[in-house]
């Protein structure tokens, strides 16, 4: 056999071990021939996948599926699509032993680096194998091939999750070659287990410092409340000696100089925390640290400013510059660092006040109120220090608020800025409620009809019904052009879900009855399937068999077929084994055929059966009746209806409809005429159409169809209809009873509907309301919906509560829910809610779905509350436009809102300001009155709670409401508010809450502020 015979047979074998060992030993003439080879070799395999694919595509054409304009031309684009992967994932599976055979063999590292990076070696759908057997082949190749192939490899990684990364560390450890200076190449070595005797921790260990990306891939290691593994390595490394402090020292400095964002330099903070430096290593660095003080971010400054402020004395300019710098910072935290430092050094030296002066004036301009408090506090503290730049100070006044600058311009002169006047507000009118139009009639052409949307698709099947009531054969005409070759594939599928597809089923119907097949029955289950059996009989005597059973034997003579539970070819087998032992013709055929069994004859052995067995069921369980199957569950199955538990309850009582449609078709019972098309396009059916309809279907003798009445009950008008009721009694039918019944009873009593705030925390699930979290995992809305029974089976299961959990089925058709319950919509914004706060590739919640409940009618509460919240702290552009109208209509329910719209903000990724915006844009819109309710609603679960220091959104939203309030001259107090306002801290906030808290108390106290 010549070598390339066994390289190839190795290769097709997947041998990667084998075929390591066979390339290592080749000579140079040997790897010269495989070399030659390999190339036509990955060819062959190539063109023959490509061939078994197609075939595969073509083996039921009979020959046909090659002639030109057999198949159109997309289906030879998927073909062709199809084939090229069939053909990736069969060269895949023989990737690594590929790369072992080229690797050992081609002589080029530029070729040997080419065929290691072929993408067909390296699919990313498929797991890297570990290259030790490819890392041995390449480390008996020359020290500087393996060098050069290490170097171009490593240029080729880009990221850290690239697939050659891994060969290139193992080559890298393997050869001892000095690793290249490469960026990603660190941050690959660095995404990899971490090892205490890593070849590649002396070279790569001080490049961390240096490589781009570093940083951020060591973003998650932690000193508390342990190390984590990289920070626990170099804390081993430091107590071994293996690294120094002033090298880390060093390294943490230098990147900290080079800049980058927090992210970036986290780790490097981490670590220069872990070495801790001493006052005499920190005070060498002393300059550095002096330099990050302007413009480092956040973390960074602070390290850089507590290391500054442990060491000294400091020259007396590098201070000035430093406290500068801090005061100079957006950064409210540094900021006030820096007046505190300014402070201890005019206290010290007040001669040196004067080169302090710059840093405090430019402490004036600062964004937070809370510096500039501080800064005109030391300016009139230290107003004897500062004398001689009175001018300097003077000139700044007009930086400060007013309040501040009248403070300052006490001791210095200066100008105060004027108060700035409250924003003129002009109110502007609510926009006139449009009134919900009338539902349009059924289309004339059903064939040429847009059935897209919920009002599209029930005006078809509204047409549909009548005119196939009333003339099949025209409806036939009408639909075949549009539904003919539609759907191709629509028997063949299990669960129809989209309402869609029920459409097409329904035409398909029209045109050709009894095409549908139905569903077929599920194949039987085998209860011995994957089970395995060995069997081995042998000869026994009667005192054997009486100490293996330990008790009488039982009596052979009974009928009964023996060994009945087993599969039938072990029952073979048994009483073959048992004739070959001696056992008689006549009982080995009574033991099968569960006839008596004669005695044993003179010399007739007893026997033992032996059985060895691996399965799922017991071996010896008695077989269990197969159980009857639930009529609901086979119901659904056998038309095409999801489980409920699969699909949103709205949606589950649509299907119902459709399903019931297409069974009345097949079956011969349609209706003339459909009971629930609504006659508002809010989806709400007036009552003396439905007694119309239901005279017609008496009239015609036919009984309406079940679904189709509850979801017409379901459209009715809130409220008794006394007028209607009685017409509807004297019809005589059973619906017609049932709708009497219903609209002289007012129709269906609103459920209780809300929701609850839950949380998952440590893979467990709670509620809000009965237990504060440690963390959260991830917020669910759980909903609460509780009806009483109304006797109306599909009725009753939609107005279960849908589930908090959501699966692929849930949440399809949502735009047509509104028109389900157009009496009542917050149940409808009840089953709305588990698809509300993760919509990223999902099915989400959108503006118009709310838009459509705002014209329907019902009790509005939490629910619709939080789906509005929603869109307000998303800034939605809908939003604002959706608040007015519901405002408008009288509807809007505020104090829900509010109070929804702090849980968003505090329990889940939502921010305040956003909120703000809407609500701020709402009010000049002319909603101030609605506004002024969701922001006494909302401040009280807002604000912060007790230990929690407030922020600036925490002012801005008590500014906005202090403005809103004057708007519409509001009175009374909120609590919470008044609170804060009497704290006697002399903040911002508690000067907005002072604000506020004298708004709602005028005339009886005027303005004031701490």
């Amino acid at each position: 056999m010549s070598v390339w015979q066994e390289v190839r047979d190795l290769i097709t074998e997947r041998g990667s071990r084998a075929l390591a060992d066979r390339v290592v030993a080749l000579t140079e003439s040997e790897r010269r021939e495989v070399a030659e080879r390999l190339p036509g070799f990955l060819k062959e395999m190539r063109d023959m996948a490509a061939q078994m694919a197609r075939e595969g595509w073509t083996a039921g054409d009979d020959g046909l599926g090659e002639e030109e304009g057999a198949r159109p031309d997309w289906e030879w684009a998927e073909i062709e699509r199809d084939v090229r992967w069939q053909v990736g994932d069969a060269l895949a599976a023989f990737a690594e032993p590929l790369r072992i055979a080229g690797a050992g063999t081609l002589s080029s590292p530029a070729a040997a680096v080419a065929w290691l990076t072929r993408r067909e070696f390296n699919p990313r759908r498929r797991t890297t194998p570990h290259p030790a057997d490819l890392v041995r082949v390449l480390a008996v190749r020359p020290a500087d091939w393996q060098a050069d192939v290490a170097f171009r490899l490593s240029q080729k990684i880009r990221t850290a999750g690239d697939r050659i990364a891994p060969l290139v560390l193992a080559l890298l450890r393997a050869s001892g070659c000095e690793p290249p200076k490469h960026d990603p190449l660190v941050v690959a070595w660095l995404s990899t287990q971490v090892v205490d005797d890593d070849p590649l921790l002396g070279p790569m260990l001080p490049r961390i410092f240096e490589a781009e990306g570093a940083g951020r891939a060591l973003r998650d290691e932690r000193l508390t409340p342990a190390p984590t593994p990289w920070l626990a390595l170099f804390r081993r490394l430091l107590a071994a000696g293996r690294v120094s402090r002033e090298e880390l020292l060093d390294g943490c400095v230098g990147r900290f100089l080079r800049g980058g964002d927090a992210i970036d330099l986290r780790f490097f903070v981490r670590l220069h925390d872990l070495v801790d430096p001493t006052r005499q290593e920190a005070a060498a660095r002393a300059r550095d640290y002096l330099r990050l003080l302007p413009a480092a971010p956040g973390p960074v400054a602070e390290l850089a400013l507590a290391q500054v402020r442990r060491t000294g004395p400091h020259d007396a300019a590098d201070v000035v510059e430093a406290i500068g710098a801090l005061t100079f910072r957006a950064e409210a935290k540094p900021a006030r660092a820096g007046l505190s430092w300014l402070d201890e050094e005019v206290r010290r030296a007040p001669a040196g006040a004067g080169e302090l002066a710059p840093a405090l004036v430019t402490a004036f301009a600062h964004t937070s109120y809370e510096v500039q408090r501080r800064a005109a506090k030391l300016a009139v503290e230290h107003a004897t220090a500062f004398g001689a730049r009175s001018a300097l100070i003077a000139d700044a006044v007009p930086m400060l608020p007013a309040d501040l600058g009248a403070q300052v311009a006490a001791a210095f002169g200066g100008e105060v800025a004027a108060e700035e006047a409250p924003e003129p507000f002009t109110p502007v009118a609510l926009p006139e409620p449009a009134e919900p139009g009338p539902f349009p009639a059924h289309p004339l052409n059903l064939g040429k009809s847009d059935h897209r949307g919920w009002v599209g698709c029930e005006r078809w099947l509204a047409g549909f019904v009548r005119q196939a009531w009333s003339d099949r054969e025209a409806l036939r005409e009408t639909v075949t052009p549009a539904f003919r070759d539609s759907s191709p594939y629509l028997y063949e599928t299990e669960r129809w879900v989209d309402p869609h597809a029920w459409i097409a089923a329904l035409a398909k119907e029209i045109i050709a009855p009894g095409t549908d097949p139905g569903v077929p029955d599920p194949e039987p289950v085998d209860p011995w399937a994957g089970a395995s059996f060995s069997v081995h009989v042998t000869a026994a005597t009667a005192e054997e068999l009486e100490d293996d059973q330990g008790e009488e034997p039982e009596d052979d003579s009974e009928p009964g077929r023996a060994f009945g539970y087993l599969p039938e070819h072990v029952r073979q087998e048994i009483f073959r084994q048992m004739a070959e032992i001696g056992v008689s013709a006549e009982r080995v055929a009574a033991m099968r055929d569960g006839l008596p069994v004669p005695p044993t004859a003179p010399g007739e052995p007893e026997f033992r059966v032996g059985i060895g067995y691996t399965g799922y069921r017991p071996l010896f369980d008695e077989p269990e009746e197969p159980e009857e199957p639930d009529p609901a569950a086979e119901f659904r199955r056998r038309n095409r209806l999801p489980e409920p538990r699969y699909v949103s309850p709205p949606h589950t009582f649509l299907l119902h409809r459709l399903s019931e449609l297409y069974l009345a078709l097949r079956e011969g019972t349609l209706p003339p005429v459909l009971l629930a098309t609504p006659t508002v396009m809010t989806g709400h059916l007036d009552p003396d159409v439905l007694v119309d309809r239901l005279e017609t279907c008496a009239a015609a003798g036919a009984e309406p169809l079940s679904a189709d009445l509850q979801q017409a009950l379901l459209r009715l008008p809130r409220g008794t209809r006394p007028d209607a009721a009685e017409r509807a009694t004297r019809i005589g039918s059973r619906a017609a009873s049932a709708a009497a019944a219903w609209l002289a009873g007012g129709g269906l009593p609103d459920p209780e509907a809300g929701l609850k705030w839950g949380y998952v925390e440590d893979a467990s699930e709670y509620l809000f309301d009965e237990r504060a979290p440690r963390h959260v995992g991830q917020v669910r809305l759980v909903p609460v919906l509780r009806s009483e029974p109304t006797g109306h089976d599909l009725i009753d299961e939609l107005l279960h509560a849908p589930s908090k959990w959501r699966g692929e089925g849930h949440g399809d058709a949502m735009s047509w829910w509104p028109a389900v319950l157009p009496s009542h919509r917050e149940v409808v914004s009840v089953n709305y809610l588990p698809h509300l706060l993760y919509q990223w590739n999902q099915p989400g919640v959108h503006p118009q779905y709310l838009a459509a409940l705002s014209e329907a009618d019902g009790p509005l509460g939490d629910a619709t509350a939080l789906i509005l919240a929603y869109f307000l702290a998303e800034r939605h552009p809908e939003a604002v436009p959706l608040l007015l109208r519901m405002a408008a209509s009288g509807d809007l329910p505020t104090e829900a809102v509010g109070h929804q719209v702090a849980l968003l903000i505090r329990r889940s990724r939502f921010e305040t300001r956003p909120a703000l915006a809407s609500l701020t844009e709402a009010a000049h819109r002319g909603g101030h009155r609605q506004v002024w309710e969701i922001l006494r609603s909302m401040l009280p679960a807002l604000l912060p709670a007790e230990g929690e220091r407030p922020n600036v959104t925490h002012s801005e939203a008590v500014a906005l409401a202090a403005d809103v309030a004057a708007w519409v001259n509001a009175r009374g107090e909120i609590p919470a508010v008044s609170a804060f306002a009497e704290s006697g801290r002399a903040t911002r906030f508690a000067g907005e809450c002072a604000r506020l808290r004298d708004q709602l108390h005028w005339p009886r106290s005027g303005r004031s502020h701490p």
